[in-house]
């Protein structure tokens, strides 16, 4: 070990703050810049769970509530209260913040998931060998980089000590001046000193309180979970996925494909009805449901009715990474649509082999990757895009489920504002939709690509190209028919690899526990070895009597972390 065991204290707090700023400023920035100039990335973040007051910092540089299932993306802030709690969710990787808590996320995109822990608890469970090499948590002491799936955990309390252990799995400390591997069931206790700033160990047993019990039996009850979402074929990097085992069941089409059905929903649900809609850069209008599976469902694949009830499919992805929207909805409009005499706005759930049209530019590549695992082949048209554009439907509203009853949502476009549940905005949905009624405004009305900013945001795709792309009526007006006309780039793309039927429904629904990562024996340690030339690490000649760093003894959180 170590031998320098005396008490250090890091940089004060009021200048650690400062520097949290300054990286939170600059991934913003860094965000800001990078969606001007090139399409979102497919992999987003989520809010899964929340408890006591969980905040964040918003587009204005305002503190907000923090609200289920917002999505995450770079330049996000979460930051928890002494009896706060929040349960994130990026892909198959799971993170649990304790109370007093801070983390920054300053990468998130295709390549990588990098998150700056600040202070607090944070318990990290790594599910899949996708993201090995993607993930990085940065600590003001280095970047710690799992090696192996498992579950790990960082603190820092009063003492301003990081502590981080692997209760399974292995990870490694790469530091300016040297690197530290810790693997189960050890715990280090990192800090650096002096003017150089050398990096400083102490391996102690690993910490046993309520936080950490609470994360093992979270990530144990999630793990049962998991053995049904893969029988379905779900991707594990579909972000909000690993919640719908233990909200509904899975069964399987006519025609193989998997089919997700909620287990309890209230009376009149309708999707795209009970939640509320907000601005968020890049995406622009994001759907935010009420639901607490309420994220891969409006997200990713489709919706559809069968015998009078609602069931959500995935799509067929295959080995490729899914895509994020920000809602899968097809929206209308028109001179000719309106509530109470002022125009208005409606929105249908998108049915499968119908194409999702966001609101910003888009690469064909990336119009590709959006739409493939929806859209079957047969029903695509070629549709040219050069560079980037963004690309709006045109024709009647020839969407399947505008036929389910109760399914079509249209509201003033005054009162569509961001944060307002739809529930409360004038208009006409649910049961208020009668047939002859709906079908008589939709007759007037046209489709639409997503409604423009609203008062106090910046304007999407300002400039780009906007191409107009026909949108055909469907063969059948009964639900989940394919429809044609839907678009597709004329640069082709590999198809993904079909999938393979899902297995009957009662092996489905299967759970199993996932074993956990064998431990990594680690290799006893006198100094972190250094990855440049060797930075001796002596001991200071203390002034009084030496005492050993105790183990950090973290606040204790409220019961375990649930949603609000």
């Amino acid at each position: 070990m170590d031998t320098l065991h005396a008490s250090v204290r890091l940089a004060s707090h009021p200048r650690r703050r400062l520097a949290l700023a300054a990286l939170f400023a600059a991934a913003c920035l860094a965000a800001a810049t990078a969606q001007a100039q090139e399409d979102p990335p497919g992999r987003v973040g989520r809010v899964a769970a929340t408890s006591g007051d969980v905040r964040t910092i918003n587009a204005e540089g305002a503190w907000e509530a923090v609200a289920r299932n917002q999505p995450l993306a770079t330049g996000d802030r979460v930051t928890t209260d002494k009896s706060g709690g929040a349960t994130l969710q990026f892909g198959s990787t799971t993170v649990r913040l304790g109370a007093d808590s801070d983390v920054v996320v300053t990468q998130l995109d295709d390549q990588k998931i990098r998150l700056h822990f600040d202070h607090g608890q944070m318990a990290v469970r790594v599910r899949s060998d996708d993201v090995l090499g993607e993930l990085f948590i940065d600590t003001d002491e280095g970047a710690w980089v799992p090696h192996h799936q498992g579950q790990y955990r960082f603190d820092r309390a009063a003492h301003q000590v990081l502590g981080a252990q692997a209760w399974a799995g292995d990870m490694l400390l790469e530091a300016p001046d040297s690197s530290l591997p810790v693997a189960a069931p050890l715990r280090a206790e990192v800090w650096r000193t002096g003017a150089q700033q050398v990096t400083h160990y102490h391996l102690v047993p690993a910490v046993k309180d309520a936080f950490g019990d609470a994360a093992l039996a979270a990530d144990k009850q999630d793990d049962s979970h998991a053995a049904a979402n893969a029988a379905a074929h779900v991707p594990p990097e579909m972000t909000g996925a690993a919640d719908l085992a233990r909200f509904g069941a899975w069964s399987v089409a006519p025609d193989g494909a998997p089919l997700w059905t909620p287990a309890r929903l209230p009376a009149g649900w309708q999707p795209y009805q009970q939640g509320a809609w907000s601005w968020i850069s890049p995406w622009g209008w994001t759907w935010i449901d009420d639901q607490p599976w309420g994220f891969a469902p409006f997200h990713y694949g489709r919706w559809l009715s069968l015998h009078g009830r609602w069931a959500w499919t995935p799509g067929q992805w295959g080995a490729a990474r899914p895509v994020y929207a920000p809602a899968q909805v097809g929206w209308f409009g028109g001179a000719a649509l309106a509530v109470a005499g002022a125009p208005a706005v409606g929105w249908v759930a998108l049915a499968p082999d119908e194409p999702v049209f966001p609101g910003y530019a888009v690469s064909a590549k990336y119009w590709n990757a959006l739409n493939d695992a929806s859209v079957a082949p047969a029903s695509r048209r070629a549709v040219a895009i050069n560079g980037r554009a963004r690309l709006a439907p045109s024709g009647p509203v020839a969407y399947a489920n505008r036929g389910v009853p109760g399914a079509v949502t249209i509201v003033a476009a005054s009162a569509l504002l961001p944060h307002v549940p739809v529930s409360t905005m004038p208009g006409l949905r649910g049961a208020a939709l009668r047939p002859p009624q709906l079908e008589g405004r939709l007759g007037r009305a046209t489709s639409l690509g997503p409604p423009a900013a609203p008062a106090g945001h910046t304007a999407l795709a300002a400039g780009a190209a906007v191409v107009q792309v026909p949108f055909a009526a469907a063969e059948s007006g009964s639900p989940a028919t394919s429809v044609k006309g839907v678009a597709t780039p004329a640069a082709p793309v590999a198809p993904a690899r079909p999938v393979v039927p899902a297995k009957p429904l009662a092996k489905v629904a299967a759970a199993g526990f996932a074993t956990p990562v064998a431990p990594v024996a680690a290799a006893p340690l006198a100094v972190a070895r250094p990855t440049a030339p060797v930075v001796a690490v002596a001991p200071t000649a203390p002034t009084a009597p030496v005492a050993a760093i105790e183990p950090i003894t973290a606040p204790t959180p409220p019961a375990p972390i649930a949603s609000r």
